[in-house]
């Protein structure tokens, strides 16, 4: 029913081809960081990965890959799903960014610790209703929820004490 597979004859690596690559994977699933592009391009062509450095280096010099501008724009939309920055951290480092530009990022987000306690308020009212928590387990699953979330202990801490009677 089915036909053996012809042998390919073997494509010839040239910086075209790597380059033509890296644009298609740019077109077809949107933005990556220079890293992971570089990483996934080894992965395919690791006979002869002479091409793929200078492949990547004409994409950052045409500003197709920008590193800055494709964590800032995760670094937003983390921010309004009510990450905390130490989970946004967390999240940017493991899509290959540097500690430079993941430290950029996060610190050019326009929101306090006032915010950061609103997002983590909201989420243990979501979870844990608008009672401050006395229970000590459930106050320890309500730290380790808001902690994991990327929330300071601090934030975390008040949030859980909070009431809603009183204005903080």
């Amino acid at each position: 029913m089915y036909g053996k597979k012809q042998d390919a004859k073997p494509q010839i690596i040239s910086y075209e081809r790597v380059k033509s690559y890296m644009l298609w994977m740019i077109e077809r699933y949107g933005d990556y960081s220079a890293k992971k592009l570089l990483q996934k391009a080894n992965l395919l062509f690791k006979d002869d990965t002479q091409f793929n450095e200078p492949a990547l280096a004409y994409l950052i010099e045409r500003d197709i890959v920008n590193d800055l501008r494709y964590a800032q724009r995760l670094t937003l939309s983390f921010s309004e799903k009510n990450i905390g920055p130490n989970k946004i951290k967390e999240k940017l480092y493991a899509k290959g960014f540097s500690s430079q530009v993941i430290n950029e990022c996060v610190s050019a987000l326009e929101t306090t610790d006032e915010d950061y306690f609103d997002k983590a308020l909201m989420l243990k009212i979501r979870k844990f209703g608008v009672e401050p928590i006395e229970e000590l387990k459930l106050k320890q699953k309500a730290l380790r929820h808001l902690i994991s979330k990327g929330f300071s202990y601090a934030i975390a801490n008040k949030a859980i004490s909070h009431s809603g009677a009183e204005d903080y």
